[in-house]
């Protein structure tokens, strides 16, 4: 590991006793599903116990249940629609499907009283059936509108993760973190005659008797029409408000702002010469969202309430063997190290030894390729409030971390600052970027 620098000393400590109870806990947890806290600029649709606080049920309501913190549907119910309208927004939820299923997730529909909602607005399919559908009319296809390319995974009886995006005439759909359809209305026909703006909605099982779909984590985050968050501040659209800082690392490091991504090497590549490129605002409270893309190789990290010279709470962007995304990590404050797991040489992850006070990862290592685009951006969020400071990291959604301290190290304002890790360690030529850096204050 390179993280420790001069005068830092990174503790992982083992506790054996603390283990066990950490897995207890996980286990006992399994019987039902825990809402996770929801990540920054997001808001929940369904909270684990309330279908009706944010839908209405526009069929049998005997169809739909709430168990063990999950919305399950049986055929009967037609759909649940939001009782809001949304136009630009990014939708989150997980779905199950049983075998032999037919589902959907509705967007931008006009009306909770249209009797066809896919031919309104539009629906994301949700579909298990034998034989398989095409692909305008299979899992992740905007239903009749728009085929998917490529062809997701289907299976039945295990959870899968819907991301759709809607801004302006463009509307994308991932499912487990690959996208599978990217629709444009100037290129599409068919939708230039649906709406920009109406109800969400979940669809019921829309299958045989006996058949089955599951909702859960259910959210929604509103997008102005230039795609930054409602509520939140663009902090990368131009390079007034940033300056590098010199700290243990280096003078600064090079960065450069390139198509709305800051990207940061050391200067010149190889030297050993990093630093951070930092903002002129202070922050004290507040709730972050990025991208991140790193190369293999590099040790970076996001600053938060960083003083001038650097020391602050960093969000890992270590990406190495033996390296982390989303941990915390101590600069210059005391070298603890928090995190849940490590990269290992083949860019997978293993577990940490379990801590009482560090979250069990939130998914299988093996899931691992579905969570992190080698060759592309990621998305980091993170959480910072009170002091001494409560620090929430998510990472593609996931809930990774929650590291809460005990004392006061550092102001409980400072600024945010993106790292290039001075020293040998970083491979000449490497590069990390940042984008979409966005900001919303918090009031204490």
């Amino acid at each position: 590991m390179r993280r420790p620098f001069p005068g830092h000393l990174a503790i992982v400590p083992i506790v054996p006793v603390a283990a066990v109870l950490a897995f207890l806990a996980l286990s006992a947890r399994a019987a039902a599903y825990e809402q996770p806290p929801v990540e920054p600029g997001f808001e929940l649709l369904f909270d684990g116990k309330d279908i009706a606080r944010h839908f209405t049920v526009k069929g049998d309501p005997a169809s739909w249940k709430v168990s063990g913190g999950v919305i399950l549907s049986t055929p009967g119910g037609d759909r649940i629609a939001s009782k809001e309208r949304y136009g630009d927004f990014v939708l989150r939820l997980e779905w199950r499907v049983s075998p032999g299923g037919n589902s959907g997730v509705f967007i931008r529909v006009p009306s909770p009283e249209d009797g066809a909602p896919w031919v309104t607005g539009f629906e994301a399919q949700i579909s298990n059936e034998q034989p398989p559908r095409d692909l305008a009319h299979c899992t992740g296809s905007l239903y009749g509108v728009e085929a998917v390319s490529p062809r997701p995974d289907e299976s039945p009886g295990v959870w899968h993760r819907y991301e759709i995006r809607c801004l302006g005439k463009r509307i994308t759909v991932s499912v487990d973190g690959v996208q599978c359809v990217d629709a444009d209305s100037e290129k599409n026909a068919e939708m230039q005659k649906r709406p920009l703006e109406g109800h969400v909605g979940l669809q019921d099982s829309h299958a045989g008797p006996g058949s089955t779909i599951e909702y859960r984590n259910v959210r929604i985050q509103r997008l102005g029409p230039d795609g930054t968050i409602q509520g939140f501040t663009p902090l990368s659209r131009d390079s007034k408000g940033w300056r590098t800082i010199r700290t243990g690392h280096g003078t600064g490091g090079r960065w450069v702002l390139e198509d709305g991504a800051w990207v940061g090497e050391q200067d010149p590549p190889g030297s050993g010469n990093g630093g951070v490129n930092a903002t002129e605002a202070l922050y004290g409270d507040f709730e972050l969202v990025l991208e991140a893309k790193p190369d293999w190789g590099c040790d970076s990290g996001v600053f938060l309430r960083s003083t001038s010279e650097g020391r602050c709470y960093q969000v890992l962007v270590d990406y190495y063997q033996g390296g982390n995304v989303g941990g915390i990590y101590g600069e210059g404050t005391g070298g603890f190290n928090h995190r849940s797991y490590s990269f290992t040489a083949e860019k997978g992850i293993a577990p940490a030894a379990l801590r009482s006070d560090v979250l069990p990862c939130p998914f299988d290592p093996s899931e691992w390729g579905k969570r992190w685009k080698h060759d592309g951006y990621n998305e980091v969020c993170a959480r910072v409030r009170s002091d001494p400071p409560v620090i929430e990291v998510w990472l593609d959604g996931a809930y990774l971390t929650r590291f809460e301290d005990r004392e006061k190290r550092i102001p409980e304002k400072g600024r945010l600052g993106l790292q290039v890790h001075g020293g040998k360690g970083w491979p000449a030529g490497a590069k990390v970027r940042y984008r979409g850096i966005q900001v919303r204050e918090l009031a204490r």
